[in-house]
């Protein structure tokens, strides 16, 4: 008996001492005396796989960089990818993986939007820092203290972009099309344009929804031809924005274009050469290639130093970048003593912190990690082939 008491309170000591362990192991997941390991969810061999490869190849320039320098507080990071091909159920294995097998401090991407959202309940459990991409307000309302949205809302982007149209162009009555992707993202498009437009008492001239299987946007030019429309807001991804705009060509058809970060690429005009020559303005989210900021000029040495300079799709590229320097600062000001409550913290202290230049002004507290206020508009400059910004971070502007 006394025997089988002794051997109850060993039990019971072991599972108090244990608890506190678990507890510790949990906070300092991926940290080791000289490695922080991150994890990254893109595709990178599915639909989007170009946008995913090239994200992938500016978070591993950045960090072979930090790394060549030493780190950050004596630890080098090591980024650890996973492929979800687009698709939620393979955003979950991978999320899974990185966490329990990987066991990775953070995660960026997470995938896309549509993965983000269905892993939302798991990112709170089991308490990862996540960068994702897209801003729709479940990400950030109620706050969610290990969500880190991340730029302005694709809302504020159209409506920097309508604004620009409207004061700095001085559009009188536009007739505006709205071509937008069938799914999430482009319908959360075509309602911030409408609402936007509706703010200054117009109404869109057409509303067109286009498959990302489509590879022929001949009805769809037609359709915003036809209804008169002087500007196009393509609420696409680069190759439908290309197809639409060589499309539009071939029927003579040059309207102004307006778009959004991921179509504030200078990919699209390399490819369409002088179907924009009416006008295309974007509103992005972050700096552009040719920048001459402290970031831009950090941005070029850095793909440089790795032999991808220029690469097809820069910003994505430069996403990745932006990225690393988010982990980066983080990172410094978590300390050596770092614990996943920690960086926590220390992306809680940032104030309009905008990555040298190439992100939307970032600002977060211990009770909010809000989308941030600002977007940038780029105009393109056909006859280069790139964008270059005509404003500098902007907010959306009142209507009187």
């Amino acid at each position: 008996m006394k025997k089988g008491l002794f051997l109850f309170g060993i039990a019971i000591l072991s599972l108090s001492i244990l608890a506190p362990m678990d507890i510790r192991a949990s906070d300092s997941r991926g940290i080791t005396g000289d490695t922080v390991r991150f994890g990254l969810i893109a595709d990178t061999t599915g639909p989007v796989a170009n946008l995913g490869s090239l994200l992938l190849m500016g978070c591993q320039d950045y960090f072979a960089d930090l790394n060549e320098k030493g780190g950050i507080h004596g630890r080098k990071v090591k980024l650890m990818h996973e492929d979800d091909q687009y698709q939620i159920p393979k955003a979950i294995a991978a999320f899974e993986k990185l966490v329990f097998k990987d066991e990775v401090l953070g995660i960026f991407h997470c995938g896309g939007t549509p993965q983000t959202m269905s892993l939302l309940p798991k990112i709170e459990k089991e308490k990862v820092p996540v960068i994702p991409p897209g801003v729709f307000e479940k990400m950030y309302k109620p706050y969610q203290r290990y969500l880190f949205v991340y730029g302005s809302t694709y809302a504020d982007q159209a409506s920097c972009a309508i604004d620009y149209v409207m004061h700095d162009l001085k559009a009188t009555k536009p007739k505006v099309a709205i071509v937008y992707m069938e799914n999430e993202v482009g319908r959360q498009g075509l309602d911030a344009c409408k609402k936007r437009l509706a703010d200054y008492g117009l109404k869109p001239a057409a509303e067109v929804e286009r498959s990302l299987k489509s590879v022929d946007a001949s009805s769809q030019v037609m359709s915003v031809k036809q209804a008169g429309a002087d500007f196009v807001f393509l609420f696409e991804l680069p190759p439908g924005v290309i197809n639409f705009l060589k499309t539009a060509e071939k029927f003579d058809y040059y309207p102004t274009y307006l778009s959004y970060t991921w179509c504030a690429d200078d990919s699209i005009l390399k490819a369409t050469g002088k179907a924009a020559k009416n006008g295309y303005y974007a509103a992005s989210i972050f700096g552009a290639w040719n920048d001459e900021t402290p970031g831009g000029r950090k941005l070029k040495e850095i793909a440089k130093k790795y032999g991808h300079a220029a690469p097809k799709l820069p910003s994505l590229y430069i996403q990745g970048f932006t990225y690393g320097a988010l982990l980066e600062e983080g990172l410094k000001r978590a300390g050596r003593d770092l614990t996943v409550e920690k960086l926590v913290n220390a992306w809680e202290t940032f104030k309009d912190f905008d990555c040298g230049g190439m992100l939307s002004p970032m600002t977060y507290t211990p009770t909010s990690h809000p989308p941030s206020a600002y977007s940038k508009i780029f105009k393109a400059d056909v006859e280069r082939g790139i964008f270059v910004s005509v404003t500098d971070w902007a907010k959306v502007r009142p209507v009187k």
